[in-house]
């Protein structure tokens, strides 16, 4: 597992009541942005939007600790808030918003198709700091003026590294991707004879880039679709 446990604990889950063993080595872990600027700008006049979206728990996580600490009051949600998927809309209910926008392709293209704003609506979008273009893009496009703010930062996990390059060494079967971020902090590092499995087409193919063709990709990117990939990668003659 290449994320970090608490976040692969449903899909780990899975594995082991299917008979897997279960190595954690997360090659990613989040931190704060470099500067917190764009988000405290944002926070300041939250009430001139009128949408957010959270394309991750991470988004979720960072912009409401954020919000406690600039503002110091519970405040409104805007009148639209949508998320990427229903993990992500859990995590926004539980510091209190309501999700109003869900869609059944978890995925920030799937998001794309159903987020319908009017023209000239005033999205605000807090993600990576280096966050992929797909959902402002596509949102542009539709008229939306887009504001993007730097919630966070993902930085490879020297030591999640250094587990993952042992449980090769030891024979691991299968390792799981589930964000191109983590494809891409594996660096030189090679799978030896472990198949990879993606949790959508969008690590797929930051896992190509490196060379690396996923033996079995997530139909859905949920624990159970994981799970399912997995065992369908491991199936296949190696």
């Amino acid at each position: 597992m290449t994320r970090p446990r608490a976040a692969a604990a449903p899909l780990a889950a899975r594995l082991r009541a299917r008979g897997a063993h279960v190595i954690f080595a997360p090659l990613i872990r989040t931190v704060p942005p470099r500067s917190w600027r764009q988000l405290d700008a944002a926070l300041r006049r939250i009430e001139d939007f009128d949408a957010v979206v959270f394309t991750s728990g991470n988004a979720v996580a960072f912009f409401f600790a954020r919000m406690k600490k600039t503002l110091k009051k519970r405040t409104t949600a805007p009148r639209i808030v949508a998320a990427v998927g229903a993990a992500t809309a859990k995590a926004v209910a539980a510091h209190g918003w309501r999700c109003s926008i869900v869609p059944e392709d978890s995925r920030a293209a799937g998001l794309a198709r159903v987020l319908r704003l009017p023209r000239g609506a005033r999205v605000l979008l807090p993600r990576a700091e280096r966050g992929l273009d797909v959902l402002p893009d596509g949102l542009r496009a539709s008229g939306a003026h887009v504001t993007l703010a730097a919630a966070y930062r993902t930085v490879a996990d020297v030591a999640g590294r250094k587990t993952l390059r042992r449980a090769l060494r030891l024979g691991a079967d299968a390792v799981c991707f589930a964000s191109g971020s983590a494809a891409s902090a594996l660096g030189t590092l090679g799978l030896r004879s472990a198949v990879a499995v993606a949790i959508g087409p969008t690590t797929a193919a930051a896992l190509r880039a490196r060379g690396i063709v996923p033996a079995a990709i997530a139909k859905k990117p949920d624990p159970e679709a994981f799970a399912q990939a997995v065992e369908r990668a491991l199936r296949r003659p190696r």
